[in-house]
């Protein structure tokens, strides 16, 4: 295994804050048979851009909004012989191990949150609205042979999630 990672961050202040994130690299492993292939992990590549902002209002109030979003290449896996998978009846594999790839992995959430401070004691609340994987975007989990149609079928990460959350501090 190798590659690079590069951080630049813009710590909290005036307000807002930034970070973005990127690695590329290679995942390979060598087999008992000599030949090098790709890992299930090698994705070759992932970033990051989050960013967010605060708005005082008043003494003990504020409004965030907080944006995340995501780029990641695709997972290797190993494909299903289909013709050998509808001759024996149950799932066969091709003998070369993550030969294939998914589709690239993409995401963008956004979240809204309202903070309260009290007056009188060390408390605050909040409520939030966290919207995940706003775009709805379809990412592969993994590809499985359906026996019932004998094809081969595709299960899917959470797509879009609305996601409401109060806390508490003390």
């Amino acid at each position: 295994n190798y590659g690079v990672e590069l951080t630049i961050e813009k710590f909290f202040s005036k307000s807002y804050y930034a970070l973005f994130t990127a690695s590329v690299y290679d995942s390979k492993y060598k087999g008992s048979d000599g030949v090098e292939r790709n890992t299930a992990f090698n994705g070759k590549y992932v970033y990051n851009i989050l960013g967010g902002k605060e708005w005082k209002i008043g003494d003990r109030k504020k409004l965030t909004l907080d944006l995340k979003y995501t780029n990641a290449g695709g997972r290797y896996y190993t494909p299903v012989d289909l013709t050998a998978t509808k001759t024996t009846g149950r799932a066969v594999y091709f003998t070369d191990a993550y030969s294939s790839r998914y589709t690239n992995y993409f995401r963008f959430d956004v979240k809204l949150g309202y903070t309260i401070n009290s007056s009188k004691r060390k408390l605050a609340q909040s409520f939030s609205l966290d919207l995940q994987n706003v775009t709805n975007h379809k990412n592969i989990y993994s590809l499985n042979y359906d026996e019932k149609s004998q094809s081969i079928s595709s299960t899917y990460q959470l797509g879009f999630f609305p996601n409401v959350v109060y806390k508490l501090q003390f």
